[in-house]
């Protein structure tokens, strides 16, 4: 059976990222880093620095419950946020340049005016999120789901969107110069009903 995007299995490593987070001993940890990741003013780098677990770097959001958050205008560049919970959280215009945000789930999130350069968004659920004006050049959307979700005038030269789900999407205007939408060697992209109107498509690789 296929586990949908962003949906671990039970015994994998997506699992493991999560249930860190619910570790009693490591409660006050998250409080402490989910205060400085949300003032604005705090350097959430300098918490995660402090946390004992080995793997940890400064970099380690891995699977955090972060839905609903307002993490706006962050820089969270290098960031490691595969299977985090950023259901409806507002990253509008956070730098999120190199991220690996493989598996998460953003369904509903803001990422308006975000920068998503060379990130990792393969396997993310995008369903519903705001990504307009959005840079996502050279990012890897490789089988994520982007059902409905609103791409107006973002930029997303040179993006991979090899098996990506963009069923409904409102691409309008969006820069997709050289992009990736289909491999011989994947399955290809579903596009249907989604609106490409003024879309600039450039040698699109078809």
């Amino acid at each position: 059976m296929t586990t949908a995007p962003g949906i671990p299995d039970e015994n994998s490593h997506a699992t493991e990222l999560r249930r860190r987070w619910t570790l009693p001993e490591n409660a006050p940890f998250l409080v402490a880093l989910r205060s400085a990741l949300t003032s604005g003013t705090g350097d959430w780098r300098a918490v995660v620095r402090t946390w004992t677990q080995p793997w940890a770097t400064e970099n380690d959001l891995g699977g955090i419950p972060l839905a609903g958050a307002n993490l706006s205008g962050l820089d969270l560049t290098g960031v490691h946020l595969s299977y985090a919970d950023l259901r409806g959280a507002t990253l509008t215009g956070c730098d999120l340049t190199d991220a690996s945000l493989t598996g998460a789930d953003l369904r509903e999130a803001r990422l308006v005016g975000a920068v998503l350069t060379r990130a990792n968004v393969g396997l993310c659920d995008l369903a519903r999120a705001d990504l307009t004006d959005a840079n996502a050049d050279d990012a890897l959307f490789s089988r994520a789901r982007l059902t409905g979700a609103v791409a107006r005038g973002a930029s997303l030269r040179s993006a991979r969107l090899v098996g990506a789900d963009l069923t409904d999407a409102d691409l309008t205007d969006a820069d997709m110069t050289n992009a990736v939408l289909v491999s011989a060697r994947t399955d290809g992209t579903s596009l249907t009903g989604a609106r490409m109107q003024g879309v600039r498509r450039g040698s699109l690789h078809p």
